[in-house]
């Protein structure tokens, strides 16, 4: 059944249409549209809200998981400086032992080499002598720091 009014208005001296109803079925059925319309894009608002949802906890939870690995290359880095600062001490004790080893082994060895000990063993013992006057031959410098030699020494 279709049902079509027709409003007028009288103003002055000319009538005008101003309104005209469409069907009331027609009307309906626009309304209908119109508020599928709209549940379609709530649905879709929502869908929209769910995959950003998910995409932010996918970021926060990949956020996470750099910190973490940060956090444990940092730790791992920590604990290789304190190992090796461990090491280097170590040596460095090490170092100042054998130091303090070798200076003490040096100053045996100074003591045990006594001049007049060396001078015997080598008189008597490995039969040398002390060079003569004939033997010494001295050199004169004019006013150098060194000395050209072109022809062995006697």
């Amino acid at each position: 059944m279709a049902r079509i009014q027709t409003v007028y208005i009288e103003e002055g001296n000319a009538v005008r249409e101003i309104q005209t109803d469409v069907d009331f079925e027609e009307l309906q059925r626009r309304h209908k549209l119109e508020e599928e319309r709209r549940i379609r894009e709530k649905r879709r608002a929502k869908n929209v809200r769910k995959r950003r949802k998910k995409l932010q906890s996918i970021y926060a939870t990949m956020a996470i998981v750099f910190c973490v690995c940060f956090f444990v290359g940092y730790i791992y880095l920590q604990t290789g400086i304190t190992e090796r600062t461990d090491s280097i001490a170590q040596l460095e004790t090490e170092i100042s032992a054998l130091k303090a080893d070798n200076g003490a082994t040096e100053a045996r060895i100074n003591t045990s080499a006594n001049l007049a000990n060396v001078r015997n063993t080598a008189l008597n013992e490995l039969g040398m002598v002390y060079a003569g006057s004939d033997k010494i031959v001295y050199y004169d410098m004019v006013a150098k720091d060194h000395m050209d030699q072109y022809n062995k020494v006697p």
